[in-house]
């Protein structure tokens, strides 16, 4: 068993001012995505990075120690983002948001490990305190059936724009099928969503796209 001690934090910045950062996020978007669940996704040597990698693009890093063990990216709607740019098809119920309270989440994981589960619900509350940081009305994402039955079993309330899609093949040659929603945060409330928030309690973030820059999160 590992006895050792692991610290955890997490960093929120754009491209612009963390490169570094940045570019250790798309290595590991790279090994996650491409070489452990075989998207088809562009890469560039050891990462992988795509048009929506812009100035506009927030990014979240989760570290264990100096380690980058998962993350995601966060788009205001108001710019181009994937789900509504790469499959508009997929909003056969209701129209993809274009607002600036409106935010794309997107290249959300974290790294295979006995942890895993851990790890994505901690993920789960630091994209929920962003949200919140941003006075976000709803947070839209692409998501396959197990991510969007995992989000039931957290208590997380979604809302479809339609109905699961085959939205194509992995290298292996398998179907994936995935859904496009958002999450409404006003709508968010329970036992179990409380239980999630307070994950992110006392964990410490950097954020260098707020004015007031590092903070504590409090549930």
């Amino acid at each position: 068993m590992d006895n050792v001690s692991h610290s955890y934090r997490a960093v929120f910045c754009r491209a612009k001012d963390d490169p570094h950062t940045v570019y250790g996020l798309q290595r590991f978007r790279k090994a996650l995505f491409v070489d452990e669940l075989g998207w088809d996704l562009a890469t560039f040597g050891d990462r992988e990075s795509d048009q929506f990698d812009t100035d506009a693009a927030i990014h979240c890093a989760l570290f264990r120690d100096d380690e980058i063990i998962g993350g995601f990216r966060a788009i205001p709607t108001n710019h181009s983002y994937l789900v509504k740019d790469v499959f508009p098809q997929l909003a056969t119920l209701r129209a993809y948001p274009s607002r600036a309270d409106v935010w794309e989440i997107s290249r959300f994981g974290v790294a295979p490990c006995t942890e895993r589960l851990h790890l994505a619900r901690t993920l789960y509350a630091l994209m929920f305190r962003f949200g919140y940081s941003r006075r976000a009305a709803a947070l839209v994402a692409l998501a396959d059936l197990t991510y969007e039955r995992f989000l039931t079993r957290l208590g997380i309330r979604t809302r479809r724009y339609g109905p699961p899609q085959i939205i194509g093949t992995d290298r292996a040659g398998r179907q994936l099928r995935a859904v496009a929603g958002e999450i409404p945060l006003q709508d968010q409330a329970g036992e179990k969503f409380q239980n999630l928030l307070s994950l992110a309690n006392k964990l410490d973030v950097q954020d260098e796209t707020l004015v007031r820059g590092s903070e504590r999160i409090s549930a």
